[in-house]
């Protein structure tokens, strides 16, 4: 072989090898600027535990104790929060249960299994770069509120195909049982500016909340879903249903939860209603429901994510169920 021959050859190769590399390709969109991937240790959601011992009140985790005490400080990252959802309380407070404590398999979370199968400190995507406190509370690590995903696809010999990718449901804790959430995707546009079409992957228990109407989705379950050019992801919290209100303000709940999205901006009312009154009596005081997005390996053409929902950050007083929806999404034929 001459060596034009043999650097057509190569180039050919280099171009087989490109097309394949990302022919699974799914890549998140964020806030354009300082938005980007940070990484964390189970130093910076254990440090007060560390310093502190067992008595005293938590430096790295904002709650409310059973005393009404205030524990100091900003959540850094903003998903290193505690909430109540099991008892007794650890140390008369919220249980240590976020989805740092889950993916890592300290505190009080074992939900994934065990430390054999949780992936670890995974790094996450905020909106300002995360300052590890080095045995202290860290700073920054702002959620991002535009967080969606876009599908390369790819050509093939009948035309162009979007991706598939294989969604597992890791983990659903709530503190009440018939308050599971649903979960799925929802189709967007290219600036992330739209909620479009809504497609449920994993079910919850469904209306009336606290009824158990659905049987939900086990834990476990696998979906494989084909998502268009641009999507993101959305859960529906069963407790905070939507409320139907007549001309003279008399409301009932609707016939879902109030669906909160990675498009953090478009959340319904019932999902960011912080200590506001829609009509819905005691559960009208919420917070923020948010996303979380980790992932395996950011910046890889198949790179695996795990999409948290979860919860306001004090849910033990303003949410009541303390919902965490844990779900990892690989690309179908590619690499985890």
């Amino acid at each position: 072989m001459n060596i034009s021959r043999l650097v057509f050859a190569l180039l050919i190769a280099i171009a087989v090898g490109a097309t394949v590399g990302s022919a699974h390709g799914q890549a998140l969109i964020g806030s354009p600027g300082a938005a980007g991937w940070q990484s964390w240790s189970v130093d910076d959601i254990l440090c007060g535990e560390e310093t502190n011992g067992n008595t005293a009140l938590d430096g790295c985790i904002p709650y409310i104790n059973y005393l009404g005490q205030v524990s100091p400080g900003t959540p850094a990252p903003y998903w290193n929060t505690e909430f109540g959802s099991s008892r007794p309380n650890d140390e008369g407070y919220p249980s240590e249960k976020n989805v740092g404590f889950c993916l890592t398999s300290t505190g009080d979370c074992q939900g994934i299994g065990s430390a054999l199968v949780a992936p670890g400190p995974l790094k996450f995507w905020a909106s300002t770069p995360f300052v590890p406190g080095n045995g202290l509370l860290g700073t920054g690590g702002a959620r991002d509120n535009t967080m969606y995903f876009k599908n390369s696809g790819r050509p093939t010999s009948t035309g162009f195909r979007w991706n598939s990718y294989r969604a597992t449901l890791v983990l659903q804790n709530s503190s009440v049982p018939c308050g599971i959430n649903a979960f799925g995707w929802f189709e967007t546009n290219s600036t992330g500016t739209v909620v479009g079409n809504m497609h449920e992957l994993f079910s919850g228990t469904g209306e009336p909340r606290y009824q158990c109407n659905l049987t939900p989705a086990p834990v476990g379950s696998n979906v494989v879903f084909t998502p268009t050019q641009y999507f993101g992801y959305y859960y529906s919290d069963v407790s905070e249903p939507t409320q139907v209100c007549d001309a003279s303000g008399n409301c009932v709940d609707g016939d879902h939860g109030c669906y909160a999205y990675t498009l953090f901006n478009l959340n319904e009312p019932r999902c960011t209603a912080a200590g506001q009154n829609l009509g819905g009596g005691n559960f009208d005081t919420n917070g923020d429901h948010d996303f979380v997005v980790f992932s395996t390996n950011p910046g890889s053409s198949h790179a695996t994510y795990w999409i948290a929902g979860e919860d306001p950050t004090d849910c033990t007083t303003q949410d009541g169920d303390c919902n965490l929806t844990l779900v990892k999404v690989s690309p179908v034929g590619g690499s985890n």
